[in-house]
């Protein structure tokens, strides 16, 4: 009975009952999702009560840090938004629509359109998106994600097809039979959407740093609070304004949002290089791969085959190779070519009497047909044969091709029809990448399914270096740990091997990167710690990648890890300023609570402009500036080399000039204003520091800075908006000395915390 699908009403009935391939993802990231992360955060609720307690003592205009809050809220909103716009648009260019039966016509829908009882082609590369049963045709099917086999099963008529699964060969017409949220897809958590969990090294230490920072805060505030009652002549709106100076400078404020905008950002610019990063911190992962698998075809290669030359040796070989052909459903780049070189034409004879046909596999690495008298087997000659003169001949005159043995198969004996030599078509722009990947330290591995002998040929035209290759087919016993540590090309490999391999280069320390293009990729693409998916190439491919490139360009990898490592080597820069703040208010805010003398910055609204002058805005340009630098994992040995001696510095600054007002020394009026300047001049330094080399970016960046607090101290409304005052010359000649000695005393911490990095950081990757 012919298959014509389901017509337009039934469509439309089952759409009505909900039988249809929709279903809320409940890791979708909406943007009402976004909105509430960056609202709901542990830093606008500190804001939210500190702006509370301003808010009851009258004094508003130290309400200036929650608008710079809420700045930073809209700003990573607003970037997230725009990144995952960016994303979805992408998401429905590069996916691929399934096509299915309706009317007797065939039509691509996308996936969430499925309804039930439709009728859904299926050919290689192809994902099963929901519980279907085969009706017409024969397929083999991987259902690793689903099962946790690996072991390609054959499907044909009245077996079922798992959502989760893909097609390896063949090509079925199949009648969905559940849908939506009831089809195994959404009932297992082992499908090929779900890949290796990300692991952001620079997020997870971030995360850490705010966590115990978050559970200090509310007892400090506390005490800090009760010690500033304790402070002679402090009245409540002193106490408590004193108070939130000390607590808010505690948070790094800025810092998560800051690292999420500039990775949705990195997001947004490698969309331009037609580039989908399905997953925001893979950005980060990348930039610090240091192992790369190549799968050859689609990266070296462009994966267009054309025929070499052809030598029959048998006069059947025709007419075998013509029946294997006609007959072949799978399509792929190798029959793509044969066909193309091999037209069928009305006076190609054929081979009678047709009993099976074999779909091509890569674990199997042929196709073929069985007649009634013979097995003819088309592919890798020692996969289709034993027999050894054969697989002599046709290696000895394979040279550096890719060869097809067509061997005849009977009980008595095996015939040699043929064989066919490939020729891979290298990419252009292969040498020019294979040469950055070795400039920046990346060691390069090609895995193939293809002949040794055509690997390491292809492998010495792109200039891979001291080339050493195995064939995993001829290996009794596989020890994977010792192969990749002796060899850099592995051929004959089947998927599960590919896996293993990338297993093998992870435990022995590598981050790894994987690339691939086709449903043999996919184990080991979900087993890297980055996968890269080829536009062109498999939908179950692309599914299972956390970056595809969408215009299959290869040359787009090294964009993508330079892009990793601006945002990468910038944040390491940026978050030291924010964490220097961190470590003196914690400091200072312990201190103070055993110290009953008054608290060097009088209000928020003092903190506001050097958290805006030396923490947000210089952070953010840095963050932004070009930088591609390798990867130095320099982010823990920055807080102890950087942000330490400047908190310590700071520290024992705002203590001695507290202790100083405190005695007489200069007037308590010009405490305040002497804090911020001292504290500023310290700022400078790091900000120095961390900005060397110096260019044109970073000193405009420095003057600005400067002109900014001089602006804020010069002119007369913010001067008084600020609370600044002007120096009695006690205050200022104190003011001078005490930024002279600051200066002395990092350059000693610095030094000491400097030679304690090193001992501690030594091999330290974070």
């Amino acid at each position: 009975m012919e298959l014509k699908g389901l017509n337009k009403a039934e469509v439309e009935k089952r759409v009505k009952n909900g039988e249809v391939n929709t279903v809320p993802s409940k890791n979708k990231n909406t943007i009402p999702k976004i909105i509430l992360k960056n609202t709901l955060t542990i830093f606008n609720l500190v804001n939210l009560i500190l702006a509370v307690m301003i808010i009851l003592v009258g004094s508003y205009k130290n309400l200036l840090f929650v608008l710079i809050a809420i700045a930073n809220t809209l700003i990573s909103i607003v970037n997230e938004v725009r990144a995952k716009r960016t994303v979805d648009k992408m998401r429905l260019v590069s996916e691929q629509k399934p096509t299915v039966l309706r009317d007797g016509k065939t039509i691509q829908i996308p996936g969430s359109e499925i309804v039930k009882g439709d009728i859904i082609i299926f050919s290689l590369g192809d994902q099963v998106l929901v519980d279907c049963e085969v009706k017409e045709g024969k397929v083999e099917v991987n259902e690793a994600f689903v099962t946790g086999e690996q072991d390609n099963i054959v499907k044909q008529n009245g077996d079922k097809l798992a959502s989760g699964s893909f097609i390896v060969s063949g090509t079925c017409k199949a009648k969905a039979t559940a849908v939506g949220k009831d089809s195994a897809l959404n009932k297992i958590q082992s499908t090929a959407h779900t890949v290796r969990t990300a692991n952001s090294k620079l997020f997870t230490l971030m995360n850490n740093i705010v966590k115990y920072i978050s559970i200090a805060l509310i007892p400090i505030g506390a005490l800090v609070l009760w010690s500033r009652f304790r402070v002679a002549d402090n009245d409540t709106t002193t106490a408590v304004t004193s108070t939130v100076a000390s607590l808010i400078n505690m948070i790094p404020e800025g810092l998560i949002l800051l690292t999420s905008s500039v990775l949705a950002l990195a997001t947004i610019r490698l969309s331009r290089r037609q580039v989908l990063v399905q997953d925001l911190y893979s950005v980060e992962t990348l930039a610090r791969v240091d192992t790369i698998a190549l799968d050859k075809t689609g990266t070296l290669t462009t994966g267009r085959m054309t025929v070499h030359d052809y030598t029959p040796t048998e006069k059947s070989f025709e007419k075998a190779l013509a029946s294997i052909l006609s007959h072949q459903a799978t399509e792929n780049q190798t029959i793509t070519a044969l066909k193309k070189k091999f037209a069928r034409t009305s006076n190609t004879p054929e081979l009678d009497e047709i009993t099976e046909i074999i779909d091509f596999s890569s674990d199997r690495k042929y196709s073929g047909i069985r007649s009634k008298t013979a097995t003819y087997l088309l592919g890798a000659v020692d996969f289709v044969t034993n027999d050894k003169a054969i697989i002599k001949k046709v290696k000895f005159a394979s040279d550096t091709y890719r060869t097809l043995a067509l061997v005849k198969k009977t009980d008595s004996k095996d015939t040699l029809l043929g064989f066919i030599r490939l020729e891979d078509e290298i990419r252009p722009d292969a040498k020019q990448i294979i040469k950055y990947f070795y400039q920046n330290d990346i060691d390069i591995r090609i895995i193939s399914g293809d002949d040794l002998d055509s690997v390491v040929s292809i492998a010495s035209r792109v200039d891979v270096k001291n080339i050493k290759g195995v064939n995993l087919s001829i290996l009794e016993k596989i020890d994977y740990t010792k192969l990749v540590k002796e060899y850099n090309v592995f051929t004959r490999v089947t998927p599960s091997q590919k896996k293993e391999l990338i297993k093998a280069m992870r435990k022995q320390g590598s981050t790894v990167a994987m690339t691939g293009d086709g449903v043999n990729d996919i184990l080991a693409m979900k087993e890297a710690d980055v996968s890269i998916a080829i536009g062109e190439g498999s939908d179950a491919a692309r599914r299972s990648a956390k970056l595809v490139l969408l215009n299959s360009g290869f040359e787009s990898v090294p964009s993508i890890i330079d892009e990793g490592r601006q945002s990468i080597n910038n944040l390491e820069r940026s978050t030291t300023l924010f964490l220097a703040k961190t470590v003196y208010a914690s400091i200072l805010a312990v201190i103070f609570i055993f110290v009953p003398i008054k608290y060097p910055f009088s209000s928020p609204v003092e903190m506001s402009l050097l958290n805006f002058a030396c923490i947000g805005f210089p952070g953010l340009i840095l963050a932004l500036e070009h930088n591609t630098e390798r990867i130095k994992n320099r982010f823990a040995r920055n807080i102890l080399e950087y942000s330490v001696p400047v908190g310590l510095t700071i520290s024992i600054a705002m203590l001695t000039l507290s202790l100083l007002s405190h005695f007489g020394v200069f007037p308590s009026t010009d405490l305040a204003t002497t804090a911020i300047f001292v504290t500023f001049a310290i700022d400078l330094i790091l900000i120095y520091w961390i900005s060397r080399p110096m260019n044109k970016l970073r000193a405009s960046l420095l003057i600005a800075i400067i002109i900014v607090m001089i602006g804020a101290f010069l002119i007369p409304f913010f001067h008084k908006f600020f609370d600044f005052v002007f120096l009695t010359p006690e205050g200022l000649i104190t003011t001078l000395i005490a930024i002279a000695a600051a200066f002395a005393i990092f350059e000693i911490l610095k030094t000491l915390m400097g030679r304690l990095a090193n001992r501690l950081f030594e091999a330290s990757k974070i």
